[in-house]
């Protein structure tokens, strides 16, 4: 891919007026899609971390308390299904955003010469983001699962090695989120790139 020069973008879509207005149509269907999506991908993680949750709290609850006790594994494996959903989640909610901002970026690009500077203008400063709580919330739930990884190996594994695991498993989350959480910033830049064909 390369960068877009100055213009060029413009010049792309300027063509005629009918292409600019189906790239127009285009980037709003494309952002509504991404929306959409973004939904059923949030009901789906959801879903996950309830069930995740409940397979954690059935055992300490359960009749067969005792049999569940005995064997924590159980429980340590509920805990790592728990906290790899909840960063998949994570990441999936961050990916979703850019691809939402790409278009969001598009429209504002496009929309001036077609509706005015509609998308553009607000009626308000600040308000809450859907996508930033959502954000939060599967922060918050990897955060729970750490805690719940801690308190498993606390009550059901005594060896150190258990606690040098956990903490190997805590210092790749931390490279994962190293390389891969990094967010985009609102006062950015926005650049372009154009995908070459192969041959």
């Amino acid at each position: 891919m390369r960068m877009l020069q100055d213009g060029e973008y413009e010049k792309d879509f300027g063509i005629s007026k009918e292409l600019h207005e189906e790239a127009y149509k285009q980037a709003w269907d494309s952002k509504k899609f991404e929306i959409e999506n973004y939904w059923k991908r949030a009901n789906y993680f959801w879903l996950f971390q309830a069930m995740a949750f409940a397979g954690y709290i059935y055992p300490l609850t359960s009749d067969n308390y005792l049999y569940f006790m005995e064997h924590g594994e159980i429980l340590l494996g509920v805990t790592i299904l728990g906290f790899l959903t909840a960063v998949a989640w994570y990441l999936s909610n961050l990916g979703n955003k850019q691809w939402q901002s790409n278009w969001e970026n598009h429209i504002d690009k496009l929309e001036d010469s077609i509706t005015g500077p509609l998308y553009k203008v607000v009626s308000n400063n600040g308000t809450w983001s859907v996508s930033k709580i959502n954000e939060c919330v599967s922060g918050f739930s990897i955060f729970i699962w750490i805690l719940l990884g801690i308190r498993t190996i606390y009550e059901f594994f005594v060896e150190p090695l258990a606690y040098l695991a956990y903490m190997l498993i805590i210092g790749l989350i931390v490279i994962v989120f190293q390389h891969y959480g990094k967010g985009l910033s609102d006062n950015k830049k926005v650049t372009f790139y154009r995908r070459e064909k192969s041959n």
